[in-house]
């Protein structure tokens, strides 16, 4: 007789829970039931699947075994479960999104009106960090990110392509000069996003090592550092347009572009997402591949 997918469900509780009685709470059944149903399941299986003792409960090598291969379908029957439950219904629930400061604000946060508008029941969850998130581990249901994408296990939708630019503010070049190639950054103020980034690159080959003195954190106090005139920052086009504009930061070396770069959303590789979550994701993807930079 096969084990049924309940008891390997109650054998994945326990283990996860490390407790019959919190695996118990979790599974909303007397103690007793699950102690007496993974006895019977050691039986009918003819192994011991735990080592207890007064202190601790762990698996023991053949119940490490099972559980591996259990847990991953218990997973997906629950997705499937989950599936099928909002079928017909509208769309609602809490979605966690991580991304830095400057992409929240600039990709993120001028598409969230409308989905509010359209989606009422649809909860945003935001997590600005700089700190490069495992959603996987964490938990969270999407990420905005930029430029090269470090794994490859997580599921990628292109946001945007757009153009890192060379920029600084008048009164920093009236007192500093203008630079006219890559080799003369050297002599001049970088102003960077952490002190691992002070390698900058372009797309004909140059490659220079600024100086800085001040890593800025995010991209909103570098771009905010240079408009007062700290020095010369490497900022995405979406975030300088105005500057741009009306003169506040000047660009430099058009004749050296800096290396394009892309805004992606990720999430995690399971087979099953919430309605919210695809809604989500798909929302942003089309807002923001109609947004114009530059």
């Amino acid at each position: 007789m096969k084990p049924s997918l309940d008891d390997l469900a109650l054998l994945v509780a326990i283990a996860d829970q490390g407790s019959f009685t919190s695996a118990a709470t979790l599974l909303g059944l007397p103690k007793s039931t699950v102690s007496r149903r993974l006895a019977d399941l050691e039986v009918q299986l003819r192994t011991s699947l735990f080592r207890r003792s007064t202190r601790a409960l762990s698996l023991t090598d053949e119940g490490r075994r099972i559980y591996d291969m259990a847990k991953p379908a218990i997973a997906a029957a629950d997705l499937a479960a989950q599936a099928i439950a909002e079928r017909g219904r509208a769309v609602a629930g809490r979605v966690s999104l991580t991304t830095t400061a400057a992409l929240g604000q600039y990709l993120v946060a001028p598409h969230l009106l409308g989905l509010g508008q359209r989606y009422p029941d649809v909860q945003i969850d935001l997590r600005l960090t700089e700190r490069r998130i495992n959603i996987i581990s964490e938990g969270i249901d999407l990420a905005v990110r930029m430029g090269r994408l470090d794994d490859s296990s997580l599921i990628a939708r292109r946001l945007c392509s757009f153009t890192r630019l060379m920029v600084a503010a008048p009164a920093y070049l009236d007192s500093a000069g203008v630079p006219q190639s890559p080799a003369d950054l050297t002599s001049h103020n970088a102003i960077v996003t952490s002190a691992a980034l002070d390698t900058w690159r372009f797309d004909d080959g140059w490659e220079c090592s600024v100086r800085w003195r001040v890593a800025a954190g995010n991209m909103l106090v570098a771009h905010q550092l240079a408009q007062m005139g700290h020095g010369i920052a490497l900022l995405p086009d979406f975030m300088i347009k105005e500057d741009l504009r009306t003169g506040r930061l000047v660009p430099l070396m058009p004749q050296h572009p800096v290396e394009q770069a892309d805004a992606w959303i990720v999430s995690s590789p399971q087979r099953y997402k919430s309605l919210a979550v695809q809604t989500v994701l798909q929302h942003l993807v089309d807002a923001t591949g109609m947004t114009a930079f530059g």
